[in-house]
Order: C-alpha cells, then sequence, then structure tokens
C-alpha cells in the first residue's frame, strides 16, 4: 500500500484543531503542525545529487 502525505495540508489540518483545543491539547496540536511545517521545507530525495557508480 503507498500511502503519501502532503506535510503541508497535515500542518494546516492540525492548526485547525489548535485552534478548537485548549490548554495543553492546543499546544500538543501547535507542536505538531510546526514539525509538519518543518517537514514540508526538507527537500526530498534527488537524482542530480546521485554520485555516479564506479567503471
Amino acid at each position: 500500500m503507498d500511502i503519501e502525505y502532503d506535510p503541508e495540508r497535515e500542518a494546516v489540518a492540525a492548526m485547525k484543531l489548535a485552534a478548537e483545543a485548549d490548554g495543553a491539547e492546543r499546544q500538543r496540536w501547535i507542536i505538531l503542525a510546526l514539525a509538519w511545517q518543518e517537514i514540508a521545507r526538507v527537500p526530498g530525495p534527488s537524482l542530480a545529487g546521485k554520485p555516479e557508480p564506479a567503471t
């Protein structure tokens, strides 16, 4: 099964849940949203930087 996550969409969803929560639960949702935003900033693997195999 191939499941792909959209980190930006997940961050937005977590912030919406944070807006509806209170106290410690709200803080946990905010931390989770920030984590998803950080994941969204990390570039994916690139084939351009892949070293050439030795011959």
